[in-house]
């Protein structure tokens, strides 16, 4: 796929969401997109490969969080920061940042290798404003530096719910709003885990996002976004020491 092919194509994705995305935005999602292939034979990045497959289940399901940043309006408040938890390849963080280059943002992982390749889409793609971090999610919840004092938190994971919530709100402020974005199993009750973590559950939104697979047929896949709003200031007692919440969870 050319370059003019894939603009086509993440634009018709992003006009759906009610987004803008400009030849400028899309030079940066290119330039991604082949950094994203060539690191990947070299380190396990990513299953999905094909140019189709990377736009519509990586980036364009990135995306789908951003109406959700910006008030109604076409960009972020002034000063907002979103922390990207477990971040991996960078999805959603980089192509939100792409998309909205006054978001602060931070990216969290584990695995020092992936926060190098981050770091290099980074100087590449010229990207101001934006911070890794090489630390497990419990302990990044507990560093006075972030914790409660971020506005938004997301994580694109297979975790369960009661085990996200617990990871990324802690971080949070006041106020602040976690996107968890999933596919569109039923997660079962999780009430109970927000109430301990001080938050709420404010909106579902369900909906089929139209991807394709990497033989380049066309597929659609069902995506739900659970935005959780934190009333207060998470309990000392959460997150707990690193491993328990995905062992005990809430």
């Amino acid at each position: 796929m050319d370059s003019a092919e894939g603009y086509e194509l993440l634009k018709a994705c992003t006009d759906g969401l009610g987004l803008s995305l400009s030849k400028s935005q899309w030079e940066r999602f290119y330039l991604y997109l082949r950094l994203l292939q060539d690191w990947n034979t070299r380190m396990n990045l990513t299953a999905i490969t094909e140019d189709a497959a990377v736009i519509t289940k990586h980036f364009a399901d990135s995306l789908t969080v951003a109406p959700f940043l910006t008030d109604g309006g076409s960009t972020v408040p002034e000063g907002k920061t979103l922390c990207d938890i477990g971040t991996g390849a960078g999805f959603p963080g980089i192509p939100l940042k792409i998309l909205f280059p006054e978001l602060r943002l931070i990216l969290v992982d584990s695995l020092a290798k992936r926060l190098t390749f981050l770091e290099e889409v980074i100087r590449q793609l010229g990207l101001t404003g934006v911070e890794t971090v090489h630390m497990r999610a419990e302990d990044f919840g507990r560093d006075p530096r972030f914790r409660d004092k971020i506005d938004f938190s997301t994580a694109r994971a297979v975790a369960p719910m009661n085990v996200l919530l617990e990871l990324c709100t802690p971080p949070l402020k006041s106020g602040g709003l976690f996107l968890a974005m999933k596919g569109g199993k039923d997660e079962g009750p999780f009430t109970a885990a927000a109430g301990k973590l001080s938050c709420k559950l404010e909106k579902t939104e369900k909906f089929s996002l139209k991807t394709f697979e990497s033989d380049g047929t066309e597929t659609s896949a069902e995506r739900v976004i659970y935005v959780f709003r934190k009333k207060e200031q998470t309990p000392p007692a959460f997150p707990r020491k690193a491993g328990i919440p995905s062992k005990k969870p809430l």
